[in-house]
Parts: C-alpha cells; sequence; structure tokens
C-alpha cells in the first residue's frame, strides 16, 4: 500500500512499523512521493513525534502494534490512516474508521509468488530456480499442507513451519478444537491460537465483502493442522469445515474430504452405522461398506508405511500419517457386495481419496503396493480392490 500510494499516487507516506530484530525496534520509512525515501530504526515515541513534524502533513500507515498501543496518545502513533493489526481489533460504535479484512492467500497465488521469487531457494527446498514446470505444484502443494494461506509461514523453511503448527495446536484443548477450526464473522475467544487460523471472505471480486464481517470465515487452513486437530472434532463438525473447504479450494479441499472419511469411519463402528461407498455403473460391485474395529494411522515417511501393509489386521482400517505416501490414502478390509446381490465378499480395498476431476494410475504403484501385500499371512488369498473415493459421481470420471 505504501509504496503505490509513494509510487503511483505520488502521495507524502510514513509508514511506523514495530521490527522484531535485535537494536531495530519501531523503524520508520519516509516516501517523499517524488521518488525518495527515508528509513530510520530504534526510534522512542518522542522520536516518532519528532519525526512527523518534520515532515509534516503525510499518509501515516501503522503496523506491527496491538489495538492498546495504537490508540495511546503518547505513543506517537496517532493519528493514522491505517493500522495493519490481527483479527482482534475492536472498532468503536463512535470511530469513523472501518476494520477491513485482508484475506489469505490462495495456494493458486502462493504458486505464482513462488515462481517469481527466490522462495524456493530461501526455505530451502532446492538450490536453483530452474526447475521443471512440473516441478512448481509439487513443491507449493507441498508446503501449502503446512503453512496454509499465510504468506510469511509459506516462506519458512519446512521444519520451521511444522514446529510452530505443532507448537500452536499443542496448546488447545478439545473444545476449543472446532472454534479454533471454524468460526463465521470474526469472532475470537481469549484462547484461540491465530497464528494457525486465516480469515476468508465469501467473494473475492465483491469489495463490500471486505468490510462486512458477515461475509468473513476465520478458519484453520493448514492441512497439518486440521490433522492435529480434526481428531478432537465430531463428523457432523467436520463436514462444516469440509464445506467451508470447498471454497478455498486447492490441496486444502482435498485434504478436508480425505480427514472427513477418515474421521467417519473412526466412528462408524461405535455407531454400528457402515460407511457405504457406492460404485459406479458397470462396475464389478455394486457397494462397499467399511465398518471396522480398529482404524491405525501410523507411518511418519514412505519407507515406514510399506510394512504397514505387510502387517495389516484383518477389520483394520490404515491411513499413513505421512500426508504425501503416493497413489493411496488407505487400506481397509471392507465387504464388497456384487451387484444385485445381499452376499459379499471380504476384500482389500486400496482407497485412493480426491476431490480431483481426473488423476494418473499408476501401474508400478500398484504393483508396489500388491509386492507387500503378498508378505502379508493375516491378508492372504484374499481379493483385492483399487477404489477411486471422491465427494460425487463426476471425481475421475
Amino acid at each position: 500500500m505504501a509504496f503505490y500510494l509513494a509510487c503511483i499516487k505520488k502521495k507524502k507516506v510514513l509508514v511506523i512499523r514495530r521490527v522484531k530484530e535485535v537494536n531495530t525496534g519501531i523503524a520508520v520509512v519516509f516516501f517523499d512521493g517524488q521518488g525518495s525515501y527515508s528509513p530510520q530504526t530504534n526510534l522512542s515515541p518522542d522520536d516518532l513525534f519528532a519525526i512527523r513534524n518534520q515532515v509534516g502533513p503525510a499518509t501515516v500507515l501503522v503496523d506491527g502494534f496491538r489495538q492498546d498501543e495504537a490508540d495511546s496518545f503518547t505513543s506517537g502513533l496517532l493519528p493514522f490512516a491505517c493500522l495493519a493489526t490481527s483479527c482482534q481489533f475492536d472498532a468503536k460504535q463512535d470511530d469513523n474508521s472501518q476494520v477491513v479484512v485482508l484475506p489469505a492467500w490462495r495456494e493458486a497465488d502462493l504458486l505464482e509468488y513462488a515462481k517469481s521469487s527466490e522462495w524456493v531457494i530461501e526455505t530451502g527446498l532446492r538450490k536453483t530456480t530452474q526447475l521443471k514446470f512440473s516441478t512448481w505444484p509439487k513443491l507449493v502443494q507441498e508446503q501449502y499442507f503446512y503453512s496454509g494461506g499465510s504468506l510469511r509461514e509459506f516462506c519458512r523453511t519446512r521444519e520451521d513451519v511444522k514446529t510452530r503448527v505443532v507448537d500452536a495446536c499443542a496448546t488447545v484443548k478439545d473444545i476449543q478444537a472446532f472454534q479454533l477450526v471454524y468460526s463465521y464473522g470474526g469472532a475470537k475467544t481469549e484462547d484461540q491460537v491465530d497464528r494457525i487460523r486465516r480469515h476468508y471472505i465469501a467473494d473475492c471480486s465483491m469489495e463490500e465483502h471486505y468490510r462486512k464481517r458477515s461475509c468473513w470465515v476465520l478458519s484453520v487452513d493448514s492441512g497439518y493442522a486440521l490433522t492435529k486437530l480434526g481428531v478432537n472434532i465430531d463428523t457432523d463438525k467436520l463436514l462444516r469445515v469440509y464445506d467451508f473447504a470447498k471454497c478455498i479450494g486447492g490441496s486444502f479441499h482435498g485434504v478436508a474430504y480425505e480427514l472427513l472419511l477418515h474421521n467417519a469411519v473412526r466412528g462408524a463402528f461405535t455407531k454400528g452405522k457402515p460407511i457405504v461407498l457406492k460404485m459406479r455403473e458397470g462396475s464389478k460391485y455394486e457397494r462397499i461398506e467399511i465398518r471396522v474395529r480398529h482404524v491405525v494411522c501410523i507411518g511418519e515417511n514412505e519407507a515406514a508405511c510399506y510394512p504397514c501393509l505387510s502387517a495389516l489386521d484383518k477389520d483394520t482400517y490404515w491411513y499413513p500419517s505421512y500426508p504425501f505416501f503416493p497413489f493411496i490414502d488407505a487400506v481397509t478390509t471392507c465387504q464388497a457386495f456384487p451387484s444385485g446381490s445381499e452376499e459379499f465378499d471380504t476384500i482389500v480395498a486400496y482407497l485412493q481419496v480426491t476431490v480431483a476431476g481426473e488423476k494418473k494410475f499408476k501401474e508400478g504403484r500398484l504393483r508396489r503396493l500388491n509386492e507387500e501385500m503378498d508378505k502379508n499371512p493375516l491378508l492372504k488369498g484374499m481379493k483385492r480392490a483399487f477404489v477411486v473415493v471422491g465427494p460425487n459421481s463426476s471425481i475421475c470420471e
């Protein structure tokens, strides 16, 4: 905003920002509107008053301060034109200012940022920006799984992002999980951890949606955080998160749907009602029913996942803890009903859970899965099926 006002609109702009670096403290940058700028750091409130008197009338933009600090007349921040702060800002009824939300970045936007910057090097994911075209979406999707729509988190190293998410989720109590994952209209409590929540609006093309709280949704959008918190949320509430995830799109939509299936399977045995997967017309089976006693989530990396298949027990639904295990998302024993029959076969189903319109079938991956399953003495001789699970019949049509 400062660059736009100074360089395009040719206005005088004074940016006041709190910086965390040592010996930096409060920093200011003054743009004179004619192409020049003057930075200063480690300033006191008295310094701010002096600078404001010196530069005269200017558009003042403030960032990095809490509301109580910004509202203090002794801070040197007042008056200002714009304050960048968290969702914890309360606008008074007699205040003529407006609270405007800045929505989170979508995955597609982060992809464009990554390709046009040194992101891939700065995050340590690669040593060069000269990558294959197909590599960029894969790297961005994996990073977005951990970071969500925060550009700041997206630009951290992978391990740093993971650690911050784990630390944030560890402070959340069970009863807080759903409120933290999903709340409508910018609601807040003292206990919410805003580090892993982002603001979204109903329609980015509608100017009024940026100003109307009724159009805001505050939600976790990190797939990694959702997997940590989702175990504390029942299926009905998780379904609401999934409906919201459809609006965000990108890989978060797929993560939310996959977690919804795992959650539903986990509760099916207790409820005494199986999860029913209806097969497309012309398939060998009319429907598949999943109701198992055990749901297991283990396998921290790809190498650790394959032994889980050779040791898979009967009456068990397994899905990998490693989010990027290739080709499949779960393996389970289940009941498969041939068309027009109430007799069933007990089979092993490889489940690929997706919201995508198409997926590439890789015979080599299937062969690798079968090799591991062939080592399993408990499921020897049991029929196997590869099943694509999606929210509607158009998936992978």
